[in-house]
């Protein structure tokens, strides 16, 4: 038990969180190499429930942690009524998180990698504006309440990217990749064919008309046709009663190609947690389960509300997924491509989600999309947007799902291919 705990007031209990971040980079900008960065802090958070009222303070000076508890105190009068209290001693299992070679990337050997993923573009077309980074990350997180829990962790994050702008005469096309890894392992030369082959595929302008047309997805879109299930399967829109799928868990509601789970547990995965941000061990929760919905996501207080118990979700926000993954298919990406008579493939929307995710309907402009002819890429669509609903889309019109898959910081997603989806052209 922190020190700090020892002369809490009665009828109160507290928790502190300290979240310490090291994170540097080397960053190209416009072809050039723009300089490198680095910087730290130590965010400390304490919480308090006092008569049954929850107040926060948050600091970053070295050594406040007594100050921010009284400060937490003193605010404890205005508090948020809570009926749920900090959990006590739990174990939880040791998740491998931290690579230790991290550490020692310096900055000479990012700008030597940054380079030669931009000097890659360039090699294809000089005139392309081109940019890159690398960065690193260790972060370091400790969690300690006055119930008796106590608990830290250490991991690490590499990030890539590549990007480039393609401008001809008043036609403006930005194009990129980005991966990250928990160790210095990322398959460079992948990132590097990627990006050439999107820019290969996009520099030539086709025409398109408005129309319903089968469309794949890049596991970089996955997630907002997603989000109405996640939205849906959050505990605290359950306990608000605003989910459209409260009464539906258990029902077959979707295609059962579609499985959809959150895994706090994986190891060497950069949203990995041994315990979440209220000291429940984190778990592995399907939440659709061969087109079945069968998990809320649940922190302590909704799990209180729904008489649950939590599913290591807690985030001091509400509850949020660790990592989510949809399990993959058995076609390639070129095979999804080549059975297409007619259609279009999505890499990148923008203003997509403006919408009320509860609904189910899913829109957006699109940013980079290329037209399908004949199983082949034809070119590049502009003046774009699609309109779409995950709820019937995932139930009637799925095409398929790739058996390749690319993973962010907090999802793992194959290409999805769905029928039917509207396509507008301005």
């Amino acid at each position: 038990m922190a020190r700090i705990f020892k002369n809490l007031p009665d009828n109160s209990q507290a928790e502190l969180h300290r979240r310490v971040t090291r994170s540097w980079g080397a960053t190209f900008q416009n072809s050039m190499f723009e300089g490198t960065s680095e910087s730290s802090l130590d965010l400390k958070t304490v919480r308090v429930i006092k008569s049954g009222k929850l107040s926060t303070a948050t600091g970053t000076k070295p050594g406040s942690e007594a100050d921010l508890l009284e400060n937490a105190l003193e605010l404890s009068e205005y508090g948020t009524g809570v009926d749920y209290g900090f959990p006590g001693l739990a174990g939880y299992e040791d998740i491998e998180l931290a690579n230790p070679e991290v550490p020692e990337m310096d900055f000479p050997e990012m700008i030597e990698i940054g380079d030669d993923l931009m000097q890659s573009i360039l090699k294809v077309e000089p005139k392309i504006r081109a940019s890159s980074s690398v960065r690193a990350q260790v972060v370091e997180v400790s969690l300690d309440n006055s119930n008796g829990f106590s608990g830290k962790y250490m991991k690490t994050v590499v990030s890539a990217g590549l990007g480039a702008q393609y401008i001809q005469g008043d036609d403006f096309l930005w194009f990129g990749e980005y991966r990250s890894s928990w160790a210095n392992d990322i398959d460079y030369e992948d990132l590097k064919r990627e990006v050439i082959r999107l820019f290969e595929w996009s520099k030539q302008t086709v025409g398109m008309t408005t129309g319903s047309y089968p469309v794949i997805f890049a596991p970089g879109e996955v997630g907002h046709l997603t989000r109405p299930f996640i939205a849906s399967l959050n505990g605290k829109a359950v306990t608000r009663g605003i989910s459209p799928l409260e009464e539906k868990i258990g029902q077959q509601l979707l295609d059962p190609r579609v499985t959809l789970i959150d895994d706090g547990t994986l190891p060497r995965e950069v949203s990995s947690a041994p315990f979440d941000r209220e000291g429940v061990p984190t778990q592995r929760n399907v939440l659709i389960d061969q087109g079945v919905p069968t998990t809320i996501l649940a922190d302590l207080e909704t799990a209180k509300q729904l008489g649950t118990k939590s599913t290591g979700n807690g985030s001091g926000r509400g509850p949020e997924p660790h990592r989510v993954i949809l399990l993959p298919g058995d076609r390639s990406l070129e095979g999804l491509i080549a059975g297409i008579d007619l259609g279009v493939i999505i890499f990148s929307t923008m203003g997509a989600w403006t919408g009320n995710p509860f609904s189910g309907n899913v829109s957006g402009t699109i940013a980079l999309g290329l037209k399908i002819v004949n199983g082949e890429i034809a070119g590049r669509v502009k003046n774009c947007m699609f309109s779409m609903n995950s709820f019937k889309h995932f139930k009637d019109h799925l095409i398929g799902f790739s058996k390749e898959t690319k993973s962010t910081r907090g999802a793992s997603y194959p290409y999805v291919a769905l029928d039917d989806v509207v396509i507008t052209t301005g």
